[in-house]
């Protein structure tokens, strides 16, 4: 790597710092930042005999860091199918005691039914959510590579048609979730709070704002997947 290579790659050190600790504060503690940190690093690394100047190159590597960091979390287990065991367990004792309770449930009582630990509890209610936020992602890119989002400074005619009508699409389908769906989705994914502070600005239990984020994304993807 040349000198003036490196002398960029630190320019866009603050960047990945900046979308690693807005990721962090997603994640349970044993998510290590300086790995976060690391895996956005390298991205800005391997992107560079990509970068264009004149084709918006902070959007792009912004792009380029964020996905680096979700292969990194995902190939640590965030959608594996011990995520995913761990999900269901805590919906099936969530239902049931609700049902037993007449209403809403405490993070507490839940892990005490569950007997586990209540911060690993939280540290599991965050990886699942932190799962369901990386899917919701997925169907904003639709798949589609950074290269294709910015293989041009000025925006195609199919371009501007494919966008618009993926953002009629997504609106179409978020117009019929629940209101209670939209507020989380809203404040988790949008204004990007952390799974506790959503559930004490709700006066509700982590694991009750993470069944109902699950909800929404599942009903998103059904929508989007048989439209109206």
């Amino acid at each position: 790597m040349t000198a003036e290579e490196k002398e960029l790659v630190l320019s866009y050190l603050p960047l990945v710092e900046q979308i690693a600790y807005r990721l962090y504060r997603h994640l349970p503690r044993s998510v290590d930042i300086r790995d976060l940190i690391g895996y956005g690093v390298l991205a800005v690394v391997e992107a560079l005999p990509k970068l264009d100047k004149n084709k918006n190159p902070t959007a792009y590597l912004k792009l380029r860091i964020k996905g680096a960091m979700y292969d990194y979390l995902r190939s640590i287990d965030f959608a594996s199918r011990n995520i995913r065991s761990k999900e269901k367990a805590i919906k099936h004792a969530l239902e049931k005691l609700s049902m037993e309770k007449g209403g809403e449930v405490s993070d507490e009582e839940l892990a005490q039914f569950l007997g586990e630990d209540p911060e690993k509890l939280k540290e599991d209610l965050q990886a699942i959510s932190f799962s369901y936020l990386m899917s919701l992602e997925e169907i904003f890119f639709e798949g589609r590579s950074y290269e294709e989002l910015f293989e041009s400074k000025e925006e195609s005619p199919e371009e501007i048609v494919i966008k618009k009508d993926l953002r009629e699409k997504l609106l179409k389908a978020i117009e019929r979730l629940e209101k209670r769906e939209k507020l989380v989705l809203q404040l988790l994914y949008y204004e990007e709070l952390p799974l506790k502070e959503v559930a004490k600005l709700l006066g509700i239990s982590m694991a009750r704002v993470s069944q109902i984020k699950s909800s929404a994304i599942e009903k998103l993807k059904s929508y989007l997947a048989f439209p109206l």
